[in-house]
C-alpha cells in the first residue's frame, strides 16, 4: 500500500508541476508577445525580452528555443477541438462536405469574436515576419491531420477528408487574412463568405456572384 501510495504521489506531483510550468509558459508567452507588438519584432532581442518580463536570458531558453516559438507557445493554448463540433450535428442531420468542415471550426469564429483587437494585432506581427509565417504553416499541418481525422470519423472515407481539410484550412487562413487587414470587417461573415465560395467551386457549371 505504501509503494502504491507512493507511486500515486509521485505521479499526481508530476502532473501538477507539467501543468504548472506550461501554464508559466503561456503566461511568459503572452508577456514576451506583447514587448514585440510593442516595440517591434524584430527590434526586439532574446536579451530584450528576457529583461522585459523580468527573468534571465538562461530562463528565456528554459522555456522556449527561439523567439518564434513564443509567438507558437502564445496561440498553443487556443487549439481547437474540431472534432467537438462535427460530434454535435446529429447523424440524421443532411450536413456534408463543406458544412462538416464549417461546423468543425465554428470555436475558430467564436476565438476571433472574443478579442478582435488583440487577435488582429497578433496576426499582423506574424503577417509581417517571414520567420513566423514559416512556424504557423508548421502549425497549420498539424491542424490539416487533427481535422482530417475528425471528419474521416464522419464520413468513412480518409481520402475525402483530407482534402476538405486541406481546402477548408486553407480557405480559413485566406478569411484571417482579409478579416486582420481591415478592422471593420466581421469574422464570421468572412468566414461564412469563404465557405460560400467552396460549395460555388464544387457545383459544375454554376458561376460565383461578383460580391465585395
Amino acid at each position: 500500500m505504501i509503494l502504491r501510495l507512493t507511486s500515486y504521489t509521485q505521479r499526481m506531483t508530476s502532473g501538477i508541476r507539467d501543468r504548472t510550468r506550461e501554464l508559466l509558459r503561456v503566461q511568459l508567452a503572452e508577456a514576451i508577445l506583447a514587448v514585440f507588438l510593442e516595440r517591434g519584432y524584430s527590434s526586439v532581442t532574446v536579451e530584450d525580452a528576457a529583461r522585459e518580463v523580468g527573468i534571465s536570458r538562461a530562463t528565456f531558453f528554459r522555456y522556449f528555443r527561439s523567439k518564434e516559438d513564443v509567438v507558437v507557445a502564445s496561440v498553443d493554448d487556443t487549439r481547437i477541438d474540431y472534432a467537438k463540433g462535427i460530434s454535435a450535428i446529429p447523424d440524421d442531420a443532411d450536413v456534408t462536405g463543406w458544412g462538416l468542415v464549417r461546423a468543425a471550426i465554428e470555436p475558430v469564429v467564436l476565438t476571433a469574436m472574443s478579442d478582435p483587437s488583440a487577435l488582429r494585432a497578433r496576426l499582423n506581427l506574424i503577417s509581417g515576419e517571414p520567420s513566423l509565417r514559416a512556424r504557423l504553416r508548421e502549425r497549420r499541418s498539424e491542424n490539416v491531420d487533427v481535422l482530417t481525422t475528425a471528419l474521416a470519423q464522419r464520413t468513412g472515407d480518409g481520402f475525402y477528408a483530407r482534402i476538405l481539410a486541406v481546402a477548408g484550412l486553407a480557405a480559413v487562413d485566406i478569411a484571417w487574412e482579409r478579416w486582420a487587414s481591415d478592422e471593420n470587417e466581421d469574422f464570421r461573415m468572412v468566414i461564412d463568405s469563404a465557405f460560400e465560395r467552396l460549395g460555388w467551386a464544387g457545383q459544375s457549371g454554376t458561376e460565383s456572384p461578383r460580391h465585395t
